[in-house]
């Protein structure tokens, strides 16, 4: 499961950097797939700085823009890499909520 999940951390950041030179059809979709798929192996601690991760590049990647001649595709690619973030942090979250679920109903 390690492999699958870390095979899936770095497609996700492949995908990322090509989108932000190339149109890839449903790439939002893409990318929340992978990033939920990486984030089936999590840990508590491992998420925390996942959830942090995820609101730094998803409010703050744009900001990259107003960098001269290299902003535009940096700020698409953090905020790519932003996305896949979001979905290992969904994929935590429903994790955690399931696991919460199951300790107070099976004792």
């Amino acid at each position: 499961m390690e492999k699958l999940c870390a095979l899936a951390r770095v497609l996700a950041i492949l995908v990322a950097i090509a989108a932000a030179f190339v149109a890839i059809p449903q790439v939002a979709a893409i990318l929340l797939v992978l990033g939920a798929i990486s984030g089936i192996d999590n840990t508590s601690e491992t998420s925390l700085r996942v959830y942090v991760v995820t609101l730094v590049l998803m409010a703050g990647s744009r900001s990259l823009e107003a960098i001269p001649a290299v902003g535009e595709p940096l700020a698409a690619i953090f905020s790519n890499i932003g996305m896949a973030m979001l979905g290992y942090s969904i994929a935590a979250i429903t994790i955690r909520m399931g696991m919460r679920v199951k300790d107070d109903w099976v004792k």
